[in-house]
């Protein structure tokens, strides 16, 4: 059977996927789907295994089952706690050139083809960064064209406070789980992407960014601008690749920029249209829109 195309745009970035058969699209990814260009930034083949992969010599790195190959062609990543009882793996194979391969068990494939249970896969740290982006922890907003994030540890209120600015300001939110962070010529965008979590919130647009706030749940609403103490709160809600040398270098080099260009905050804060308020007024100096 010819492998089937599927395209997907989102933050300014096109990815194409080549599926053994047609699969079933998770609700609302129909947002991402775009026609095929020709040009690509980055593709991913999906093949079959009915062998298992036999990589060469000892992983670089293990972390959280996961074991990373640097191999000839690329790195190769084969999740360990997926491996299906004939020892085939789910595996990601990057390649320098963008043409990418993504492996499953032929046995387990009706399992990960349904919904599309990919996205966690494809190493999108990896991806971005060959494009200038990384993935922050985030809930982000589009107001007035611009956006606004939100991060933080799970639970801090990331979510909450994106609903609000939806609810109270009339924000679109374009993403509750990951936001990436793309520079463009000196110009730092947030975008919405494939990685929204248990949110099934995906819009592709991006532009940039009005601001960033770090939250905390607090009993009193406040807000203030923070300075180079902000740089490790946000290392820790960004997706990395420790192991590697020169994704750290560059994440931090970008990381580095961004608090150059883009204004940081901790919004103390209660789930309250207050909140919203106090936020939007930080960011554009002007009173909520009502």
């Amino acid at each position: 059977m010819n492998p089937l195309s599927v395209c997907i745009r989102f933050s300014g970035l096109t990815f194409r996927f080549l599926f053994p058969e047609a699969v079933p699209l998770p609700d609302g990814f129909g947002a991402l789907l775009c026609e095929d260009p020709g040009q690509v930034n980055e593709q991913f083949e999906i093949r079959l295994l009915t062998v298992p992969l036999v990589p060469e010599g000892a992983p670089v790195a293990s972390h959280g089952g996961t074991n990373i190959y640097r191999t000839k062609k690329g790195w190769l990543r084969i999740y360990s706690p997926l491996i299906a009882e004939d020892g085939c793996q789910v595996a990601c194979l990057l390649c320098p050139d963008g043409k990418n391969i993504l492996y499953y068990p032929a046995s387990r494939w009706g399992f990960y083809s349904a919904g599309l249970r990919l996205a966690h896969l494809v190493a999108g740290e990896v991806l971005l960064l060959r494009h200038d982006a990384f993935l922050l922890h985030s809930s982000l907003v589009m107001m007035d064209g611009k956006t606004v994030l939100f991060s933080g540890p799970s639970g801090a209120g990331k979510s909450t406070q994106a609903r609000l600015w939806e609810a109270h300001l009339g924000a679109k939110v374009l993403n509750g789980d990951r936001t990436v962070i793309m520079d463009r010529e000196g110009t730092f965008y947030g975008g919405g992407s494939i990685w929204c979590g248990t949110s099934g919130i995906y819009h592709p647009e991006q532009a940039p960014i009005a601001g960033i706030f770090l939250v905390n749940q607090a009993p009193e609403n406040s807000v203030r601008r923070l300075g180079f103490q902000a740089f490790k709160p946000l290392m820790t809600q960004i997706t990395v690749n420790s192991w590697d040398s020169a994704f750290m270098e560059k994440v931090t080099e970008l990381l580095a920029r961004l608090m150059e260009t883009v204004p940081i905050y901790q919004l103390n804060c209660r789930p309250d249209a207050d909140a919203a308020r106090l936020g939007y007024q930080t960011l554009f100096g002007k009173e909520a829109p009502l």
